[in-house]
């Protein structure tokens, strides 16, 4: 996921003329609805140029030839403006990014659009529709959106970490002794919500990984005022380290307000226990009753709180393949959260290398993506599969040594549909939407 995030930051043409840069933006609009752009103030730099004396303060973002608003967000704490912060907008369609190497231009004045109240060591925010608390370690729960009360998604932004702490491996074979933990568990750092702005409310989080030395976790999340919130979380290594998990995870989905909540994605291209059984993940899927038809495309439905009778082990799915979208949708409550990726994650021919990286799981009703290293006996306990990779969990170890970096980014969106039908629809949608981002062209 890491090599695929430089989708953010290609190298771009941009348009030159009298002392002004302008980089199209380009974008399908297919819902009519705002989407959601955020990237880092560094990738923007890129994109104009070291060459050019931009007055920052003549930032502008254009589109149908007028004025739209934007934030920059101080994610780097700096105090300053610098490459570290985070540039924002929501646009409907293609629009462009303007600035000007003439200083006598002044910086605009937008309206905020939400508001952020510190309460008993959390903060209560609101941002359009939406209504989320955000707690000390600077996760996200979603409280509300429009007329419905409850948690609509919980801990946006954490993640569950598990491997070897004091591991030699590199120089006597010595993994030392293992533990899991989640962000929950991890020292703060530092934690800020930062002001309202005129597109929404962004939170900074930086978390020291202990027991895992050296692991920092960085988590930048924006909340949109469109019911979209993008989450982007860094991982860093200081000094070597060996895992086995490392995971980002949302959890509890609609599940504690709405009973007939469903779980809705595409059909995955690729799951081990399709294969196993020698037959497609279609066909997985069918033999559950949890595939429907719509738009003449399957899509695997099914109750948020049910098990499906995994093949082996708890997990309704795991070692599946990343696709577009997964989503949560109460049909009582006319309401989804949807997880989208921002493009569509590839899957490797090699079938060990593919299970070493990064994968879906979906357990304990949390949506769970990233490594999971663990090799399960029951590989080999099917013909099928049986010596396709190696059952040696040593094998899989994930090794970082200091300086490497990972990488996840998603957006969750908020969202009404009238019918199960309608929410796919919605979201299909909305991933092409997001999707279809580019700078530059």
């Amino acid at each position: 996921m890491k090599k695929l995030f430089v989708l953010f930051f290609i190298v771009v043409s941009v348009f030159l003329a009298a002392g002004t840069v302008k980089i199209p933006v380009s974008v399908n609009s297919f819902t009519g609805e705002a989407i959601p752009v955020s990237l880092g103030l560094s990738a923007l730099l890129d994109m104009i140029g070291v060459d050019f004396d931009a007055n920052w303060d003549s930032l502008r973002v254009i589109q149908d030839g007028k004025e739209i608003p934007y934030q920059i967000d101080d994610t780097d704490l700096t105090g300053r403006l610098s490459s570290g912060d985070t540039f924002s907008f929501l646009i409907t369609g293609p629009a462009e990014i303007v600035v000007s190497d003439d200083f006598d231009i002044q910086a605009p004045a937008y309206e905020a659009v939400g508001s952020v109240v510190e309460e008993d060591g959390n903060w209560l925010v609101e941002v359009g529709d939406i209504r989320a608390t955000v707690n000390a370690k600077g996760l996200v729960r979603v409280t509300g959106f429009g007329a419905v009360e409850g948690t609509i998604v919980d801990e946006i932004g954490i993640a569950r970490v598990s491997g070897w702490v004091g591991s030699t491996f590199y120089v006597d074979g010595q993994y030392g002794r293992h533990e899991e933990k989640t962000s929950g568990d991890f020292q703060v750092i530092g934690v800020e919500v930062l002001p309202a702005g005129p597109v929404g409310v962004t939170v900074v989080s930086t978390l020291d990984g202990k027991p895992f030395l050296g692991l920092t976790q960085k988590i930048i999340t924006t909340i949109f005022n469109n019911g979209d919130i993008i989450s982007r979380n860094t991982f860093e290594f200081g000094t070597y380290t060996d895992l086995m998990k490392l995971q980002i995870m949302a959890t509890r989905p609609l599940t504690d307000i709405a009973e007939d909540t469903v779980h809705t994605l595409p059909v995955f291209r690729r799951l081990l226990w399709a294969d196993q059984l020698n037959i497609t993940p279609l066909e997985y899927w069918l033999e559950r009753n949890a595939i429907m038809y719509t738009g003449n495309k399957p899509y695997i439905v099914f109750p948020a709180v049910d098990s499906m009778r995994p093949l082996w082990w708890g997990a309704t799915y795991i070692f599946a393949s990343q696709e577009s979208w997964r989503a949560n949708y109460s049909p009582s409550l006319k309401t989804g959260i949807a997880e989208i990726n921002m493009w569509v994650p590839p899957i490797t021919a090699n079938y060990q290398e593919w299970m070493g990286g990064p994968t879906w799981v979906y357990e304990s009703r949390e949506f769970r993506d990233g490594l999971f290293e663990w090799m399960p006996g029951e590989i080999d306990a099917f013909e099928s599969t049986k010596g396709a990779v190696s059952s040696k969990w040593e094998d899989y170890v994930a090794h970082f040594v200091a300086g490497d970096v990972y990488v996840f980014q998603k957006v969750y969106s908020v969202y009404n549909a009238d019918s199960i039908a309608d929410s796919i629809e919605f979201v299909e949608l909305k991933k092409a939407e997001i999707q279809s981002l580019v700078f530059g062209k």
